[in-house]
């Protein structure tokens, strides 16, 4: 058949991976929301936040800031479409490369990375955050009867995220019914009003129904890899098993959702989506650290440290900025050139602040300084100038309106203190791959591209399913082709 022609701003398929960490994962993702009529009610949010607050801390999430923005710029565009615009929603990545996505109360949102890395168009992953908002919108949880504490979907959530359980404890957890997803009627109810909510949006209806053949596609190469290396057939849930791929009821709900013109440029999505996912990691990723709490590492510049508990630190370029929870306290880590100076000589020098109390010190074989300085409102704040490699790393600490400075010396001192370079050595303890955008040449196809790269006995077939040529076909010269590498 070849590549299937993009119309508007979808080239959809999304994918299933089925592993017991995925079916137990998604089938907690049937755990989507129960909403009140007016706003979220005060047990949805406590539970979302909750759940999403332990997701972060112990679980590993995907943080390249331009997936994150992308995705979260996406996911906000269909809430803006949907039946309760007004709510609010978080859309989080996860890092990891099974072929999922799923929603808890309060209007949380997650994706997995290995899900994206099978899409090829911004409509593809609308359609999967559209059918997630459509189960809350649905009150799914509410009409399923399930009366789950807290704990319970914490636990649950957090079992699976760090490989601690399998999907024979999630079906203790939740029972078969949920393992299995809602059941067919309310998928496809959260289809109807996801579609809807694409057509609201901006995208086609039809990217539900590409979704749909992307996911049997990767199923039946599954089903094959299990044949061919004589492991266990693993099962899948929900939207993703539910629908045959010529869904006539599936068809129809997304038809009554209207047509969009088939004039728009299919690049004014396709180009943003590729940009935003060259370099997303593949399979396993080595660069990302386990999972840890309070820890922070950034990898590109290689070094490491940690906060106290209820902070919470956001990294952009080279500058991460944090805040306690209460906002008493605040923390800013900027990444500059070093110069030839001392640590202390570079305050003075380089940032022409009069440091007071000035101490040096060592730490993890790095060179340091630290004091006060006075701001230009009279008040003392926290300086320190760590060198790291060609870097120096600036740390500076404020006290907020009802904050303690006693309390916020310990906070501040506990980051700089903790302050480490990450070693080559232990980034290189495995190569992660990664997914790349080329323009293919003339008589390029993908089976010469999987000799090349090297990746193994399926290799060609992930090429084409990623790509838009599940069973026939060979790139064209000059169009943009995903590769892994």
């Amino acid at each position: 058949m070849g590549r299937k022609k993009i119309t508007s701003n979808l080239n959809g398929r999304t994918s299933q991976v089925v592993r017991r960490t995925l079916t137990a994962l998604l089938a907690i993702g049937a755990l989507a929301v129960s909403v009140s009529a007016h706003a979220w009610s005060k047990k949805d949010a406590r539970i979302g936040k909750e759940i999403y607050d332990q997701t972060i801390a112990e679980s590993a999430i995907y943080e390249e800031p331009r997936l994150v923005e992308y995705v979260n710029k996406v996911g906000h565009r269909i809430v803006a479409g949907s039946d309760r615009p007004d709510e609010e929603y978080v859309f989080t990545v996860i890092d990891s490369p099974d072929i999922n996505a799923f929603a808890t109360p309060g209007g949380y949102v997650y994706i997995n990375r290995g899900l994206i890395s099978y899409m090829t168009s911004e409509a593809q992953l609308a359609a999967v955050l559209a059918h997630e908002v459509g189960h809350i919108t649905a009150k799914h949880a509410a009409r399923q009867n399930r009366a789950n504490t807290t704990s319970n979907i914490v636990s649950g959530i957090l079992g699976v995220l760090t490989g601690s359980g399998d999907v024979a404890e999630a079906s203790s957890l939740w029972g078969q019914t949920v393992v299995r997803g809602y059941g067919r009627d309310m998928e496809l109810e959260a289809d109807q009003l996801g579609a809807r909510f694409l057509f609201n949006s901006g995208y086609p209806p039809s990217a539900m129904i590409e979704v749909i053949s992307l996911l049997k596609d990767n199923e039946n190469l599954e089903k094959r890899k299990a044949r061919e290396t004589g492991r266990k057939v693993q099962s899948y849930h929900g939207l993703f098993a539910t629908h045959p791929r010529n869904d006539k009821r599936l068809l129809e709900v997304v038809a009554e959702a209207g047509k969009l013109s088939e004039g728009l440029d299919a690049d004014a999505n396709v180009t943003p989506f590729r940009i935003a996912t060259n370099g997303l990691p593949w399979g396993t990723n080595f660069r990302a650290p386990p999972p840890r709490k309070n820890r922070v590492k950034d990898e590109k510049l290689k070094f490491q440290f940690d906060h106290p508990d209820g902070w919470q630190f956001i990294g952009k370029d080279k500058t991460y900025t944090g805040n306690d929870a209460d906002q008493h306290y605040r923390m800013t880590i900027d990444v500059q050139a070093r110069t030839r100076d001392t640590p202390r000589m570079y305050i003075k020098n380089k940032l022409g602040e009069t440091l007071k109390k000035a101490e040096d010190f060592t730490q993890a074989k790095l060179n340091g300084s630290r004091g006060y300085v006075t701001t230009a409102d009279g008040k003392q704040q926290r300086i320190a100038v760590i060198y790291h490699s060609r870097y120096a790393v600036v740390f500076r600490g404020d006290v907020l309106e009802g904050g303690d400075a006693k309390q916020g010396e310990e906070h501040f001192g506990k980051v700089i203190g903790s302050f480490r370079a990450i070693s080559t050595r232990a980034l290189a303890a495995g190569k992660t791959k990664t997914i790349s955008y080329v323009k293919a040449k003339e008589g390029v196809t993908f089976r010469k591209l999987s000799q090349f790269l090297k990746l193994g006995q399926f290799g060609e077939q992930e090429l084409r399913i990623i790509n838009g040529y599940p069973s026939r076909g060979e790139p064209k010269p000059g169009e943009w082709i995903k590769i892994i590498r």
